[in-house]
């Protein structure tokens, strides 16, 4: 079984995620990608793009490599929360690697970070039409995601690691539950245990609506302010002095939305 990671933290917790909900379920189009974004990345890890063809979308993945070099050990998925990105795991992934000779992935998930529908229009672009940033969507992402990157080559019956945080805790053991599914072990961290937003008239598929839209962009923007981003993360935080540098990394996910 696998334990939790080094220095553990939690970026999301629930303010964290109905600031990013309101982004995603009400103004869920990007008119552009954030120019901050993604961060670069530590030592040990190295950013990567997966073109997954057959949904005209770009996923923004990232791998740290065990430094002794490939071993038997199964390799490890991070599943962040929701609203960010991979770059939450920076603190952990060359640091698990090395301590379980496992190479260790961790990905953005459709609609967020860098994870985008080519060429997206602000929700109106072909590549866009039909499309939902929803749990299902997301699950479907990290089970293709295992096969074609992190699983890549390897045997039938190899499997992965799961850890997920927050939203990605409840992904994992969506993925886990799946029958046949290549999952060796789970490791939960503050996991969401439910999910969900039905909003009237709109089943979340793109483009969306004009006034809810409108209406989530307003309020999406008063909630991103930085100040009120780190007053968030202060409440999920036991070192909010740790959180610090997430605050700029969080809002340029945010930006997307501009």
């Amino acid at each position: 079984q696998l334990s939790a990671p080094p220095h553990t933290h939690n970026t999301t917790g629930i303010s964290m995620c109905m600031t990013a909900a309101l982004h995603l379920l009400l103004c869920p189009g990007a008119l552009s990608l954030p120019t901050r974004y993604p961060p670069k990345p530590p030592a040990g890890v190295k950013g990567l793009y997966w073109d997954r063809t057959s949904l005209k979308q770009r996923i923004h993945y990232e791998v740290a490599e065990p430094p002794k070099g490939p071993s038997d050990s199964a390799p490890i998925l991070l599943l962040n929360g929701f609203g960010v990105g991979s770059f939450t795991w920076h603190r952990n992934m060359a640091a698990l690697a090395a301590s379980t000779g496992a190479s260790v992935y961790a990905m953005d998930y459709v609609g967020q970070g860098a994870s985008w529908p080519v060429d997206c229009d602000d929700g109106n672009a072909e590549s866009e039409q039909g499309l939902r940033y929803a749990i299902d969507d997301w699950k479907a992402q990290a089970a293709e995601f295992i096969d074609a990157i992190v699983l890549r080559g390897a045997s039938p019956d190899a499997c992965v690691h799961l850890v997920g945080n927050s939203a990605g805790g409840l992904l994992a053991a969506l993925l886990a539950a799946e029958p046949g599914s290549r999952v060796a072990s789970l490791c939960l961290l503050n996991a969401t245990p439910v999910w969900g937003s039905n909003l009237p008239g709109w089943d979340g598929r793109l483009p969306g609506p004009a006034v809810p839209r409108a209406i989530g962009r307003y309020l999406y923007d008063r909630m991103r302010d930085r100040a009120n981003i780190a007053e968030m993360l202060e409440q999920v935080y036991a070192a909010p002095e740790q959180a610090e540098p997430l605050v700029e990394q969080i809002r340029a996910v945010t930006d997307a939305s501009e």
